[in-house]
């Protein structure tokens, strides 16, 4: 009777040792091809960036205005832009109040830059 008990906590200690959590899913992120108008713009919109309330129009409330390549183009520049999505030290965290994009999207920003900021 105790080997019967003895091996069933055995059987279930070794199942329970081998399942993993904290494997990441292997996610792939395609930063290849990166453009302007089909990414980056993409992106600074499914973020809220262009919201009257943040970086849109004229006159935005937060101080500068994403709406359209050379103002993008300034903030990539002046290091404003992936300083501030990568929450970088020194920078005001964006989007503000929603917590960090999600990591291929910062990829993909930066893969851009990388190449040059085109008008692509």
């Amino acid at each position: 009777m105790k080997t019967k008990v003895l091996s069933g906590l055995i059987i279930c200690f070794l199942s329970i040792a081998g399942c993993r959590y904290d494997v990441e899913p292997n996610v792939f992120c395609d930063t290849s091809n990166v453009t302007y108008s089909n990414t980056i713009t993409g992106i600074i919109n499914s973020y809220g960036c262009l919201s009257s309330s943040c970086h849109g129009g004229a006159n935005p409330p937060a101080g500068f205005s994403l709406s359209g390549y050379d103002a993008v183009k300034a903030k990539v520049t002046d290091g404003r832009l992936f300083g501030a999505i990568s929450h970088s030290s020194g920078y005001i965290a964006m989007p503000e109040n929603l917590g960090k994009m999600d990591q291929c999207d910062i990829n993909k920003v930066k893969a851009w830059i990388d190449a040059g900021a085109p008008n692509n």
